[in-house]
């Protein structure tokens, strides 16, 4: 046995007895429970100077549209409810609702969000969101803002003051609530069922049902105006170009009336061709009108064709219970963290000794 453990040794092995490892546990047990004690108050200071949150849900149906022969539209459909997905055959100015979440991590969705007025539960008050969350902070203690520099934090440098680019100009109190909205609001789009859910979680439940709803506005707005930008455009140019015409319309009306009666006796060959001329003017233009009140019509009737529509399946409900911060987990840790750090302590005090042993 001597001989086999010298050979073990020799080969870098180091043999560790349970008998040694009970005897080093004994010997230390007073430092081990003086780390974790430590690790434990720690922790529970962390986990309490964070703020309970909670969670709200909305789940909706999105409407796949996708330009083109209806065929396509109804193939796409079908294979979407499939789960394979037809990304590649929509059209290119068709919003994917796989990006749906990616509308929702912009930096206008934000400052969208942050000047929508909510209702706090807690402060019994109705004010803006960033409002909220400003007061939220600093009503409630938190171990690392004593190590922040506030009014860093509130001061801004604009490095293009004539905004000549049309480039968004954020201070550092701006960037740090919108990093806020964006932790806060997530989307989750599931290709095999169609469904989308938005989830925002705030430290009022009140404020995160409400949060749930503004998110769901904001990207039923974004996807409706980009997919009917198109149509809405011509139906504007159509409302201006039929309106001209209307008034010229008019105008040839009155002068075709106008003409005959103060012509009504004459039996003039002139006469009766100024009357020609007059009334074909008026019927070109009643025939323009006519057709551009079609077009605009049929724009009309497009535009609200080509509006997506976003079904709620689950609609936002105020949370009862809080979704965190998870207070044992975090003291747990800490305190699992104090018991390793406890222990690299007295391996390294005695790091001699255990040499001197092996």
């Amino acid at each position: 046995m001597q001989k086999l453990s010298e050979t073990n040794m020799e080969q870098g092995e180091i043999e560790i007895k349970l008998s040694d490892l009970l005897f080093f546990l004994k010997t230390n047990w007073r430092k081990v429970l003086i780390g974790a004690l430590i690790g434990l108050a720690f922790g529970g200071v962390y986990a309490f100077s964070k703020q309970n949150v909670y969670t709200a849900q909305i789940m909706v149906m999105p409407e796949i549209q996708a330009k083109g022969a209806g065929g396509l539209s109804s193939l796409g459909s079908l294979v979407g409810l499939a789960g394979l997905g037809l990304d590649n055959m929509a059209s290119s100015d068709a919003v994917r609702p796989d990006l749906y979440p990616n509308i929702l991590q912009s930096i206008p969705f934000a400052l969208d969000v942050l000047n929508r007025p909510v209702f706090s539960q807690y402060l019994q008050k109705r004010l803006t969101l960033q409002e909220f969350l400003l007061q939220i902070n600093e009503s409630k203690f938190n171990l690392f803002n004593l190590f922040s520099n506030t009014e860093e934090n509130s001061s801004g440098t604009k490095t293009n003051p004539g905004n000549s680019i049309q480039a968004i100009q954020l201070t550092k109190k701006q960037d740090s609530m919108i990093k806020a909205v964006h932790a806060s609001v997530s989307a989750l789009y599931d290709r095999k069922t169609g469904i989308l859910t938005l989830s925002a979680v705030e430290p009022d439940p009140v404020v995160a049902a409400t949060v749930a709803g503004l998110s769901l506005d904001y990207l039923a707005n974004y996807v409706t105006t980009y997919r009917t930008e198109k149509a809405r455009k011509q139906v504007t140019f159509l409302t201006q170009r039929v309106n001209e015409a209307k008034s010229r319309y008019q105008a040839a009306e009155y002068n075709l009336s106008s003409y005959r009666d103060r012509n009504r006796n004459l039996y003039l060959n002139t006469a009766k061709i100024d009357e020609q001329r007059l009334q074909a003017d008026y019927l070109l233009e009643q025939s323009v009108y006519s057709e551009l009140s079609k077009q605009l019509e049929q724009a009309k009737i497009k535009v609200q064709e080509e509006t997506p529509v976003f079904k709620i399946l689950e609609p936002a409900t105020i949370p009862l219970k809080k979704s965190g911060p998870g207070r044992t987990l975090i003291m747990l840790g800490f305190m699992f963290a104090g018991i390793f750090l406890s222990l690299i302590i007295i391996l390294f005090q005695n790091r001699h000794q255990i040499f001197r042993n092996v």
